[in-house]
């Protein structure tokens, strides 16, 4: 073996080493972008999530909101906070508290929805079990999922919508 051929020998393992370089970069940064996305979808939920409860438990704000609401809406209350009031004599400001705390609660199980198929098998069938029990069994949490449906992130609503249709959930016993 020559010289030349050793070089050319040489040449092949770089290039192989370089292409392999390349495939593991190309790898790296598309799972560098899916965790980008993924810190801005928290981001985004999370500043959802804590408005929401600002507005649900800060009482000067949400007698401004329903104040404004009143005024710009001619006394017509959102369906929600309408049947809230009417079936449990609720103030419209406890029942606009509600409707802010409810959907905080959502947007923090839509997150975790978001990402459910990276759970451990056992947890998932915990937060599973947990969504049946807000979403098929507690009645204001029904009646919320029930007439926010069509405002509310549409994969969660997939999400729950399939788990609500199947059998109940099973309770462990511990």
């Amino acid at each position: 073996m020559n010289w030349e051929e050793v070089g050319a020998i040489g040449q092949v393992l770089g290039s192989v080493a370089v292409l392999i370089t390349l495939v593991y970069l190309s790898v790296q940064v598309a799972h560098a972008r899916q965790e980008t996305r993924r810190a801005i979808d928290n981001s985004l939920s999370s500043g959802v999530q804590s408005w929401t409860m600002t507005l649900a438990v800060d009482q000067r704000l949400n007698r401004l909101f329903v104040g404004a609401n009143d005024a710009l809406s001619g006394g017509q209350l959102p369906p929600f906070m309408s049947e809230m009031t009417r079936l449990t004599g609720m103030t419209i400001e406890d029942a606009t508290a509600l409707l802010w705390a409810l959907s905080a609660q959502f947007e923090w199980l839509a997150r975790s929805i978001a990402y459910i198929d990276e759970l451990p098998p056992s947890r998932r069938e915990d937060v599973d079990r947990n969504l049946h029990a807000i979403y098929g069994m507690i009645p204001v949490s029904k009646m919320f999922y029930g007439m926010m449906k069509p405002t509310l992130n549409r994969d969660a609503v997939r999400y729950i919508d399939d788990l609500l249709a199947r059998a109940p959930a099973t309770q462990s016993s511990s």
